[in-house]
Order: structure tokens, then sequence, then C-alpha cells
């Protein structure tokens, strides 16, 4: 009886490992019908298409109409005509910064007459120092140390020279005057105001219209001994 075997038992122990197999496989195929199809592919959101009507509401709402639009694409002004309108407005609103587009100091012409036989007064200096927006002791102090010579300022603000001079004479010294402290070097305009550093006594030309600054030499006196040398030769 020990002897024999049944097979029948052999049959049976091996439908037993089909089932743990079975069995060992149903976890994955449960999970993945749980979880479902996993790709690494993401879905493409779809674009929100916005309509015209939303469009037109947008324009209305920043003040955008149709007749602002066909006026700029009709109205196309060139270049020069718009560099033209904007100077024209700049010169309109802020003149001192229209530079050489503003318009002219009008300086009066000086007034020279004759005071005695040996001396000339100038009648107008105060008035042309307030028009270039000088001091007017800057400017008297310039024309003798150009001019060879002295004087005084008399009770009706005129300047006594001494010495006979000619209109012409003074003229050619303001205008150098006006060149050398007087004139922007940057965009030659003459809005501009002379100032002096107390700590190294310079003076500096600064400009109303462009803000540039310029240093300015002093007032020497070297001319007046070529003019008084002249003046010798003469004699």
């Amino acid at each position: 009886m020990s002897e024999e075997f049944d097979i029948s038992l052999l049959k049976k122990k091996k439908k037993k490992s089909k089932e743990k197999k079975e069995e060992s496989t149903t976890p994955t195929d449960t999970l993945t019908e749980s979880l479902g199809d996993l790709s690494l592919k993401k879905k493409k959101k779809k674009k929100s298409t916005k309509t015209l009507d939303d469009f037109e509401k947008q324009l209305a709402e920043a003040g955008v109409t149709e007749d602002a639009i066909t006026e700029t694409n009709t109205n196309f002004l060139p270049y020069e005509d718009l560099l033209s309108r904007f100077y024209d407005i700049l010169k309109e609103k802020n003149p001192e910064l229209a530079g050489g587009q503003q318009q002219k100091l009008k300086i009066p012409p000086p007034q020279v007459l004759r005071d005695g036989s040996k001396k000339t007064a100038f009648a107008n200096i105060h008035q042309i120092s307030q028009v270039l927006q000088r001091n007017p002791e800057h400017l008297v102090q310039y024309l003798f140390a150009e001019l060879g010579t002295s004087g005084s300022i008399d009770g009706e603000k005129r300047l006594i020279i001494k010495g006979r001079y000619q209109p012409k004479h003074i003229e050619g010294v303001l205008r150098k005057y006006i060149q050398e402290y007087v004139i922007c070097k940057t965009c030659k305009s003459m809005n501009t105001e002379l100032k002096r550093e107390s700590a190294n006594r310079l003076h500096f030309i600064v400009c109303k219209a462009c803000g540039s600054t310029k240093s300015v030499s002093s007032i020497r006196t070297g001319y007046t001994a070529n003019v008084g040398a002249m003046k010798k030769k003469k004699v």
C-alpha cells in the first residue's frame, strides 16, 4: 500500500500552483483597472476664443473709437511736419526749453553822451544790465578794463567815463562782453545767469535754456595797457 502513488493527488497540487499564479496577477490587474490608462502626454487646454464683441467692448472702455482709428490712418504727417509742430508747442508752452527757437533778447542801443569836454556819459547802462541779467558792477568793471579808463556812477544811474568815446566804441565792448559772459556756449542762448563760487572765486555761466554750466575767465586788464600805449603813440 505504501509503494503505490495516488496520481490524483499530484494533479491537485499542480492546480494549486496555477491558482497561486492567478492570484498573484490579479492585484496588478485590479490596480490598472482602478487607475485607468495613465500616459505622460498632457492634455492640451483649449484656448479661450474671444469674440469680436468683447474686443469692441475693450476698445470702447479704452476710449478708442472707429473715427479716431481712421483719422490716425488717413492724416499721417511726415517727420518734418511733426518736428516743426513739436517745436511750436514747446515754444508756446515752455519757451525756456526751446533753445535756438526762442525769441532773441532785444538789447537797447547804448545811449552815449558827452559830459563836458573830457568825459563821456553812458546813460542806459543800468537798463542794459537788466536785459542781460547781469550785475551792473560787473559790466562796469569790464568796460573800464577794455577801454583802459575809470569812472563812476552818478545820481541818475549813469556811468560817467573819463575820456571821450563814441557810441561805436561802447557797442564794440558790449558785443565782446555778451560773447564772453552772456551767450551760452552750448545752445547759443542768451537766457543765462552769471554765478560766482565763493570757494574758488570762479565765475560760471548757467544756461536757463539747456541747463549747461561753463566756467569763464575773470576780467583781465591786459588790454588796457595796449590802449594806453596806443594813446601815447598818437600824442
